[in-house]
């Protein structure tokens, strides 16, 4: 085995707001978000430092292992929302990955990576919603990773307001009469809104592609 495909691959998210300029007073909401999401994964040890802003809609983060980027996509999606995100997933070797800010210091291969996956993004596509992108070096790895996520895409343009704080406090709670008595909802509203979230396939979809990854990497 060559040294090159001995060293340590990390996953580099690269996530743009979608239609930032429209949103009003975008930069404390952003940073709102960011700071709580920041603490919340690096109290899960899921990313090696805090998210950094590399433009005025677009930030980054490297995580501790490939693996982790469903968790975190789905933590974005929900934790974000209203907000749309862009999110790119390249994977691959980084230079420098404990020095912060990541924008100044880190490079390599991840990052390579995921500023294709977020050009193929921002490119979009005439036949299906596009807003996940993985870019690996394994095309394989990258046909099963993107096929999955643009069913996925598909699925969360019509999930609603009601349904993703049904989603966030279900996590939360892990249990429906948890959900109900905290939200002041009957339990059946509560799994209606959790079928009609679709989050039963969402958090599948993170336990799989967990698995993937591991697989793969």
């Amino acid at each position: 085995m060559s040294p090159a495909s001995n060293r340590k691959r990390y996953a580099v998210i690269t996530a743009d707001v979608v239609g930032s300029r429209k949103i009003e007073s975008f930069r404390p909401k952003r940073d709102r978000r960011l700071s709580a999401v920041s603490r919340f994964h690096l109290a899960q040890k899921l990313i090696l430092s805090p998210y950094t802003i590399t433009a005025w809609d677009e930030f980054q983060v490297i995580l501790r292992e490939p693996e982790y980027a469903p968790r975190v996509i789905f933590d974005l999606r929900r934790l974000f929302y209203p907000f749309e995100l862009w999110i790119a997933v390249g994977i691959g070797s980084v230079s420098e990955p404990n020095r912060i800010p990541v924008n100044q210091y880190a490079g390599g291969q991840a990052f390579e990576r995921a500023r294709k996956a977020a050009d193929r993004l921002k490119s979009g596509s005439p036949k299906y919603r596009m807003l996940t992108s993985f870019e690996s070096g394994k095309d394989l790895f990258d046909s099963i990773a993107n096929a999955i996520y643009r069913l996925q895409d598909t699925l969360l343009e019509r999930t609603t307001a009601k349904q993703w704080a049904t989603i966030n406090m279900q996590i939360q709670t892990a249990r429906q009469d948890a959900t109900a008595r905290k939200l002041a909802l009957d339990i059946s509203t509560v799994s209606r809104n959790l079928r009609r979230g679709y989050y039963w396939q969402l958090t599948e979809t993170v336990n799989v592609m967990e698995r993937i990854i591991q697989a793969y990497f």
